[in-house]
This record gives C-alpha cells, sequence and structure tokens, in this order.
C-alpha cells in the first residue's frame, strides 16, 4: 500500500492537433469569426439605424476592433460582445458623417440612386420612397427602443436573442417593444398627417 508521499498521476486536458494548429494561427480563428458573425453585425448595423450605403464599412470597422481584441475575449456571450461593438461603430461612423457633411456638403445615400435593374422605374422609385420614409421614422426613434423594434419586427429574432446581444434582462426587451411600437406608430400618423397636408 502507497502512503501519502506516493506520486500521484496528474491528467493533462487531451488537445486536439487542429486546435494547437489554430492556436498557433489567430488570423485562421478571426477568418472563421468574421465568416461566422458577418451577417448578424450587418443586421445589427441595420437595426442601429446604419445607413444602407455604410453598412459595409461599419461592419469593417466593427471587425478592425474584434481583430484588435480577439485574443483578450473570454468567449462569453459572443454575440452580446458584437453588437455592444457594432452599436460603438454606427454610433462613431454616425457622428463622423455628420462632421464630413457639415464641412463637405457630401450625402452619404449615393447609391441609393442607382437604378435598379430588377423592376420598373416606377416601382424602383416607390420602392426607395418607402425605404426613405422608413428609415426617416426608425431614426427618430430612441437608438435601444428602435434596434429592439427592428431586430423582432423586422430581422424576425426572438425576444431571448435580443436579451442576449443587448445584454439586458428579457423584461427590458419586452418593455422596449412595446413603447417602440407604440412611438413607431406614432411617427407614422404623424408622417401621414404631414404628407396629407403637403398635397
Amino acid at each position: 500500500m502507497r502512503g501519502p508521499s506516493a506520486a500521484v498521476a496528474v491528467r493533462r486536458p487531451v488537445v486536439a492537433p487542429e486546435d494547437v494548429a489554430a492556436a498557433a494561427r489567430p488570423e485562421a480563428d478571426f477568418r472563421g469569426f468574421y465568416e461566422r458573425w458577418l451577417g448578424h453585425v450587418l443586421r445589427w448595423i441595420q437595426a442601429l439605424g446604419g445607413a444602407e450605403a455604410d453598412r459595409q464599412d461599419i461592419a469593417q470597422e466593427v471587425f478592425l476592433v474584434v481583430r484588435r481584441r480577439l485574443h483578450a475575449f473570454d468567449g462569453g456571450n459572443t454575440a452580446g460582445w458584437l453588437y455592444q461593438i457594432a452599436r460603438r461603430q454606427v454610433r462613431d461612423f454616425r457622428r463622423r458623417a455628420w462632421i464630413k457633411h457639415v464641412f463637405t456638403r457630401e450625402h452619404s445615400d449615393a447609391t441609393d440612386a442607382l437604378p435598379d435593374r430588377g423592376s420598373s422605374p416606377a416601382a424602383t422609385l416607390e420602392h426607395k420612397q418607402r425605404r426613405q420614409i422608413l428609415r426617416a421614422i426608425l431614426s427618430k426613434m430612441n437608438e435601444d427602443r428602435r434596434a429592439a423594434f427592428v431586430l423582432f419586427e423586422i430581422e424576425g429574432l426572438s425576444g431571448d436573442e435580443i436579451a442576449r446581444i443587448q445584454n439586458v434582462p428579457i423584461n427590458t426587451v419586452w418593455q422596449r417593444l412595446h413603447v417602440a411600437r407604440k412611438e413607431f406608430f406614432k411617427l407614422v400618423e404623424k408622417h401621414r398627417r404631414a404628407s396629407r397636408e403637403e398635397t
């Protein structure tokens, strides 16, 4: 019988060869991360009110931040981490665009003027006008409520998914959605009244 001084075998976790290779190549981890999350980030940027013409640029800014910080990320709530980065990048991009607009009088919606080859000119114009009206209405809403509203009503995310990415309790999501719906329909009605008065 062995006494207390007997050697105790220490089991080390088995590491798969592909994990070792991935750890040695952080750019491979980033590439997979980028490919997996790009679509989500683009939808969040839209929900946060990023202009359609700027979405790809903002997404690239998000992933530049991710590339710098991925090594320090603990892996918990990836969606929430990315959402917060996207939120800050949309805010910063808006500020930079506003300053650029003030000093150069340039407009960032230049791609909205490009022709859509799939439909008639009248249908294309009507579609663009509706999109502009929707963007204008959404831009007047509170940022957190607008994001929850777009993610739920347009993107089809569940309340639990929104709570996870916004890093808030589920009841906060439902409260934001409740208030956002009222706010949205009030703004729609205000827009309709203003349109009737113009005609």
